[in-house]
C-alpha cells in the first residue's frame, strides 16, 4: 500500500537526517495525462479522490510536498498548484500537510499562463515556493524581478528544517 510504504520511507529518511518531498500532492493517481506535456483533468467525485488519490498523503511528516499540475474538477477549474481551494481545503485541511509546499515546475506545459503569472498565481494560491527547472537563465532573471521575498511561515519552516539537519 502506497500510504504504508510512504510512511516507512519518510521515517527511515528522517532518522538519517534526509528530508523528503512528497509528490504530487494531493495525488496524481487518476490523472490520464502527463503534466509535463498537457493538463490532466480529473473528473472524479470527492469520495473516490479522498479514498484513492489523497489517502497516501494524509498526515505524512514530510518537510516538503510538491503540488500536482492537475485539475480536480469537483473542487476547482484550476490546477492544484493554482487553486487556493485545493491548497487550503484539501492539502492543508484534509490532508493536514503542515510543511513547505513547493509548486511543481512552473515551466511545464500543463500550466497555460506566462511564466511570471504561473509563479505568482502559485504563490497567491498558497504555495510557499515555486520551482523553475528548465535551466533557462533569461527566464530565471525575469522571475527574480517579480517573485516576492519568502513569507514568515516559509522562514519558520526553513529554520525548522535546518535544525532537523543538525
Amino acid at each position: 500500500e502506497a500510504s504504508f510504504f510512504g510512511k516507512v520511507c519518510i521515517d527511515l529518511y528522517s532518522r538519517n537526517k534526509v528530508a523528503t518531498v512528497t509528490k504530487h500532492i494531493p495525488g496524481h493517481g487518476m490523472a490520464n495525462k502527463d503534466s509535463h506535456f498537457a493538463t490532466p483533468i480529473i473528473n472524479e467525485n470527492k469520495k473516490n479522490l479522498i479514498k484513492k488519490d489523497f489517502f497516501p498523503f494524509i498526515k505524512k511528516k514530510s518537510f516538503f510536498a510538491m503540488t500536482a499540475h492537475a485539475v480536480y474538477k469537483v473542487y476547482d477549474n484550476n490546477v492544484a498548484t493554482h487553486s487556493e481551494t485545493v491548497i487550503k481545503k484539501v492539502i492543508r485541511k484534509h490532508i493536514k500537510f503542515k510543511g513547505i509546499l513547493i509548486s511543481d515546475d512552473i515551466s511545464m506545459k500543463s500550466l497555460k499562463l506566462n511564466l511570471e503569472s504561473n509563479a505568482l498565481k502559485a504563490l497567491q494560491a498558497g504555495c510557499n515556493l515555486v520551482l523553475h527547472c528548465n535551466g533557462n537563465l533569461r527566464e530565471m532573471n525575469r522571475l527574480s524581478k517579480v517573485i516576492p521575498k519568502i513569507n514568515k511561515f516559509t522562514q519558520l519552516k526553513t529554520s525548522q528544517f535546518y535544525k532537523f539537519l543538525g
